[in-house]
């Protein structure tokens, strides 16, 4: 193939080899389709530019856990209606108005404890955002809450009160917590737990983790009851 090439431009010594010859001396350099010149590993990132090692930064800091206290719905509630469930010597079947449209059916195991006329239109703690429950086939949409102690051995339970002239479905939160403007829809079980672990009486009063439970018109009572008695 470059016999014309040669005839026209004579070289020192013949130059006849076929193209074969020329493949063989280009092989060395030639790379099947597809496959280019392999790099370094360390120079095979984008842009042929060494990869920057990632600096590691210090895991942030885990957020504080909100207190439970502000997962729960505590109001002023006011028994304005009391009946017995059937077929029970334990439970009440009550009405309370918490401040909304219409009163919430309250089931208490209070029949044991507390005489009606001393229920009946009562100022009362209530708790509103727990899970709905049936007791004795009966829906209670709320709790009231009371105290527990013993005497001789024998269980008491008393009503733990709201003062006197305090609006119904007033927001009660401890000294110093504001009450929030939205609260969850259900305050789960491990948080109410959570809440009743530090919730007792002390110098007659209901405190929660040492604060006073208050409203606007004042502070929450536990009258009769020992200090150190729970609250649930």
């Amino acid at each position: 193939m470059t016999k014309p090439f040669e005839a026209n431009n004579p070289m020192p010594e013949a130059f006849d080899q076929t193209c074969e010859y020329i493949v063989a001396m280009l092989n060395p350099v030639i790379k099947p389709r597809g496959e280019g010149v392999r790099r370094p590993a360390s120079d095979a990132s984008e842009g042929g530019k060494k990869k920057e090692k990632k600096e590691k930064r210090p895991a942030a800091a885990a957020a504080v856990d909100a207190d439970p206290m502000e997962k729960a719905k505590l109001v002023v509630g006011r028994v304005i209606e009391v009946g017995r469930v059937e077929n029970s010597d334990k439970l009440y079947l009550c009405k309370v108005d918490c401040g909304e449209e219409n009163p919430r059916q309250v089931v208490t195991g209070l029949r044991k404890f507390v005489p009606e006329s001393e229920l009946k239109d009562a100022l009362v703690l209530t708790i509103l955002n727990l899970k709905v429950a049936k007791l004795a086939g009966q829906t209670s949409e709320a709790m009231i809450l009371a105290t527990e102690f013993e005497v001789d051995g024998e269980t008491k339970v008393k009503l733990v009160r709201a003062p006197e002239g305090a609006e119904v479905g007033a927001p009660v939160t401890p000294t110093g917590m504001t009450a929030s403007e939205t609260y969850p829809k259900e305050c789960k079980s491990k948080f109410w737990d959570a809440v009743k672990e530090k919730l007792v009486v002390k110098d007659g009063k209901a405190v929660y983790d040492d604060k006073v439970l208050a409203c606007a018109a004042g502070e929450c009572t536990a009258p009769e009851t020992p200090s150190g008695s729970s609250i649930k």
